[in-house]
């Protein structure tokens, strides 16, 4: 075995290996802590690509989540409005029906029974100008729901071709929302009375009862048809969506996690081994420091 003085290889040597021991021990700290893998580019510049691409796309998938929900509960809101309008055009129909027995009404019956029509007409005027989700009104006319229910643009690429429809997106959804006012229901309906809506109606008036009826019939039939537009729009548009958004989150978020997120089983044993070398190599940098002091006793020596 050769003594030097100027240079001592050996300490040299453990503590290379002490300062690597330290840096990889350092590093399985940090996925520890952290529980990931990939903390910087210089962890995995490909991986960190991939998994930053596929962290931008469960965000936009999260957040599309949202916006169906967000038009669920908006469609929601316009459904229960209309609701109550069919059952208030139900009571109409109902006083219609008594006014029409002019065998046994008098006057003053029929007079609060129109009373009763007007009272049921002005609700109706008032659900439609007050039915509102934040500040949008739902059901005077003034609105038509659009909804971004993808993560892409709405473009032409991204539109889809239908056999009834044409070209759709498949990134947007759009219903349009009715004017349940009194004078934009039952328009057009032949009636002896002349009554040009629901909001004319007049049970006073001669045969009056009679055509109150069957104008009361479109206004429900209307109604009707509108409600089961935005249940068809919720179930098979916006909740089907959903499902599907959520599935698509789910996967893309296990492929972010083999990629980036660490192994907890595995880098507690790559720590312990860490851990242990690094203390090894303490030990043996001591060692070779000590190794000097050889010289020194053979100097002494003479």
């Amino acid at each position: 075995m050769s003594l030097r003085i100027n240079n001592n290889v050996e300490a040299l040597n453990a503590q290379r290996n002490l300062a690597q021991n330290d840096k990889m021990l350092a590093k399985s700290i940090e996925r520890l802590s952290s529980g990931q893998k990939i903390n910087r580019g210089g962890d995995g510049p490909a991986s960190l690509v991939i998994s930053e691409g596929l962290r931008a796309q469960v965000a936009s998938l999260q957040q599309a989540a949202e916006n169906n929900e967000s038009a669920i509960s908006m469609v929601q809101t316009a459904e229960g409005a209309l609701n109550e309008v069919s059952r208030l055009l139900v009571d109409i129909r109902q006083r219609a029906v008594a006014a029409a027995n002019t065998g046994v009404n008098d006057n003053n019956m029929v007079i609060a029974t129109q009373k009763e029509i007007e009272n049921a007409l002005d609700t109706i005027d008032r659900i439609s100008k007050n039915t509102r989700f934040a500040d949008r009104n739902l059901l005077d006319g003034s609105n038509s729901g659009t909804f971004q229910i993808g993560t892409f643009q709405d473009t032409p690429e991204n539109q889809i071709a239908t056999a009834k429809r044409g070209q759709i997106s498949s990134q947007t959804a759009s219903i349009e929302l009715p004017n349940i006012a009194t004078n934009e229901l039952a328009k057009g309906v032949q009636n002896n009375s002349g009554f040009a809506s629901l909001a004319d109606i007049d049970v006073t008036a001669e045969g009056g009862a009679q055509s109150a009826m069957a104008v009361v019939d479109k206004a429900i039939s209307e109604v009707t048809t509108h409600r089961g537009s935005l249940g068809a729009f919720q179930k098979n548009t916006l909740e089907s969506n959903l499902t599907s958004l959520r599935v698509a989150t789910e996967n893309l978020t296990a492929a972010e996690s083999n990629i980036r997120d660490a192994d907890v089983a595995v880098e507690l044993a790559a720590f312990t081994r860490n851990q242990i070398m690094t203390q090894s190599a303490t030990a043996q940098v001591a060692q070779a420091n000590a190794m000097s002091q050889n010289v020194a006793r053979l100097l002494s020596a003479q």
